[in-house]
């Protein structure tokens, strides 16, 4: 066994090891889950016997686990992901016990002297280093002083590197694949219409995020729209940084949470002392407190970390070249119909791939148009729901707003035909002094042939008055035995506009009150829409209409009539 661990340990001694420094091409594709799939194309020169590649410059977010070396015709032994930055931090963490040169410069006669130290310690209380005259700290001799390193520690590297070990093989040149997942990219779509009489021009923005400190050069750029099943990073080693997905009952609440830990890493990229330590010591000089001196940390940052836009400005999908303010590094956006980026089926998602390659920066934020559908056919009308997860009505003299609705069908022969992915959508309309906002909407994922509706705003002149009591289910005179019960709902709706307008109301779910639910008795017959039963009524100008009917159902168990 002891001849065997020497022949093992000969054999890896024997291993050459060949450094790619950078890739010859890269391809990103990133998921809205703030992670990316990255995928290098690197030259390598490959030797007979086993090999060492060490591939240079890799993201700094890079999942180890998940990286993946393809057309190398060799087998893989081992593979390392090694990331330690190269920080003044941590350099003199990694030098402790290492020979450093002190620089010690007289003020007085402007003479430097410089002596030999072994480093001893460092860390936030101080550094401390052994000279022939004793152990001494760093800036408490009174005068200025500076250190320098022989050499950088090996496990220190200016660029995160990935190596892996091959076995032994044919030797030869070869163009290998490395992929693998990283956190820290991540897109959004929105949308912009511009409302006529009873059609909208919409159009659709991709704005796409590199928030590590990687840029990749020239790189082939691909969005997938979708929802993956993803499990906690923390918990379960999986790849998402928010928790386990299948645990969010709804995408509302997905994208509620992925939104959320997106601005945790919006603050963590804001936080200047993130990579910044101070090492304290008797006399700091050229500042005079830990404030200033995270300060000048601050000012260095402000040059290389970045921000999206705010995703609630309306101007933000509008801008033709950079971006106000100071905190974001550069904002490209391509308007161009030649530069739109191209829709592709992928399995069960959607893939977007931008037409041209293009450089993703460290922390650089980029948008590229992806949607032009002039003419689409919209529908424009005003509602009210009642039910348990909207605004209800107290009782008889109750006066409920009407929201503004938008509706169209996701259709060819409507103008579209486009599955969308879900995003902000901001409306706007002509008036007599020009175009105005009209108000704006999340909009979920919309599959082609599917229907979507948005409410943009509430009507100030539009009301929906509830003229009966509508406190608690009337019981009738089979209760006891049926425990069906109803609630009479008269409504008045008044139009103080100078125009005739639709009005739907919506009658939804009352669980709490029911097992199940029924109209009966209504004025105009009822049709069904999502589950609801619903009334379109077209109040004149000026004007009002009425509606009247009974909702009800068998009632719930703690209910006692």
């Amino acid at each position: 066994m002891v001849w065997l661990a020497a022949l093992t340990g000969a054999a890896h001694a024997q291993e050459v090891q060949i450094v790619s420094a950078r890739p010859d091409s890269v391809s990103v594709t990133i998921y809205r889950d703030l992670f990316a799939l990255v995928t290098e194309t690197r030259t390598v020169d490959l030797p007979k016997g086993p090999v060492t590649l060490v591939f240079d410059g890799v993201v700094d977010s890079l999942i180890p686990q998940s990286a993946v070396i393809a057309d190398t015709q060799r087998a893989v032994a081992e593979s390392n992901f090694d990331f330690e930055r190269l920080t003044p931090a941590n350099l003199l963490r990694n030098s402790i016990g290492r020979n450093v040169t002190l620089t010690r410069t007289n003020r007085a006669i402007g003479k430097a002297s410089q002596v030999s130290a072994t480093l001893v310690a460092a860390n936030r209380n101080g550094v401390v280093f052994r000279t022939l005259d004793g152990n001494e700290a760093l800036l408490c001799s009174g005068i200025p002083e500076k250190l320098s390193f022989e050499a950088l520690p090996d496990d220190l590297h200016a660029t995160p590197r990935l190596s892996i070990r091959l076995a032994s093989g044919a030797a030869g040149k070869r163009q290998v694949r490395v992929s693998y997942l990283a956190q820290g990219f991540a897109w959004s779509a929105n949308y912009l219409g511009h409302m006529h009489a009873d059609s909208m021009d919409l159009s659709g923005w991709i704005t796409l995020g590199n928030l590590t400190g990687a840029s990749l050069r020239g790189a082939e750029v691909q969005l997938v729209a979708g929802r993956l099943n993803l499990l906690d990073a923390d918990e379960q080693r999986g790849t998402s940084t928010f928790g386990e997905t299948q645990t969010f009952s709804t995408d509302e609440v997905l994208e509620a949470q992925r939104a959320e830990r997106l601005l945790e890493m919006f603050e963590d990229l804001d936080s200047g002392d993130l990579d910044f330590e101070y090492f304290g010591g008797c006399y700091p000089l050229g500042t005079t407190s830990t404030r200033d001196a995270i300060g000048y940390i601050d000012s260095i940052n402000a040059e290389d970390i970045g921000a999206f836009p705010d995703s609630n400005t309306a101007e933000a999908l509008q801008r033709v070249t950079g971006v106000e303010g100071e905190m974001l590094d550069e904002v490209v956006v391509t308007g161009f119909r030649a530069s739109m980026a191209v829709r592709e089926n992928l399995a069960d998602y959607q893939l977007y791939r931008l037409p041209v390659r293009t450089d993703l920066n460290a922390r650089q934020t980029k948008q590229v148009a992806f949607l032009q559908k002039p003419g689409v056919k919209i529908d424009r009308f005003y509602g009210v729901r009642f039910a348990e997860d909207e605004e209800y009505p107290d009782g008889e003299g109750d006066s409920m707003a009407t929201q503004v609705k938008i509706a169209w069908r996701n259709r060819t022969e409507d103008g579209l035909g486009e599955p969308l992915p879900s995003g902000i959508i901001r409306m706007f309309e002509d008036s007599g002094s020009g175009t105005v906002f009209a108000g704006d909407s999340h909009m979920s994922d919309s599959p082609v042939n599917a229907p979507m509706e948005i409410a943009i705003g509430w009507s100030p002149d539009l009301s929906v008055v509830v003229e009966s009591a509508f406190d608690e289910p009337q019981p009738g005179p089979m209760t006891l035995l049926t425990r069906r019960a109803w609630m009479p709902l008269d409504l008045r709706i008044i139009n103080a506009k100078p125009r005739p307008v639709v009005v739907e109301i919506r009658q939804g779910k009352l669980f709490y009150v029911f097992e199940d639910l029924q109209v009966t008795r209504a004025s105009e017959p009822p049709k069904r829409k999502a589950g609801d039963y619903a009334w379109r009524l077209t109040v004149p100008a000026n004007g009002e209409a009425r509606l009247s009917y009974k909702v009800g159902g068998r009632l719930r168990d703690e209910d006692d009539f």
